[in-house]
């Protein structure tokens, strides 16, 4: 038998200051993540608008979506200028694609931060 599982062997470079920064990471785009999906749960009706999320969650959630906000008015010209028919864009009015591609957007930053942070534990 094996005397450790490859799982449980420690893994090169994996210091304790790196774990750290590793989970700071990733505990930081869970928030982001939890507040784009918090926005996304508002838009189709599933959280109550009222209270604390409308006064945190929509500001906070536009904020985050800014970088990609431009991406989902200039795919609304290709339909027409319209938008994506069926689909909302303000609170209660459905599911906002700006919305998705911002969640899509944040989670591709965190893997690509979450892989630097690796490369320099390898220095």
């Amino acid at each position: 038998m094996f005397s450790r599982a490859s799982w449980a062997r420690p893994s090169a470079g994996g210091g304790g200051l790196t774990r750290l920064v590793r989970r700071l990471v990733v505990l930081a785009f869970a928030v982001v993540q939890a507040t784009l999906v918090g926005r996304i749960l508002l838009d189709l009706g599933v959280i109550p608008a009222e209270g604390l999320a409308l006064q945190y969650l929509v500001p906070w959630s536009d904020a985050l979506a800014a970088p990609v906000r431009g991406l989902g008015q200039g795919l609304g010209g290709l339909f027409g200028g319209g938008g994506i028919p069926g689909l909302g864009t303000g609170l209660g009015g459905g599911l906002n694609p700006v919305m998705v591609a911002a969640l899509a957007g944040w989670t591709i930053v965190e893997g690509l931060v979450l892989r630097v942070v690796t490369k320099f534990a390898t220095v």
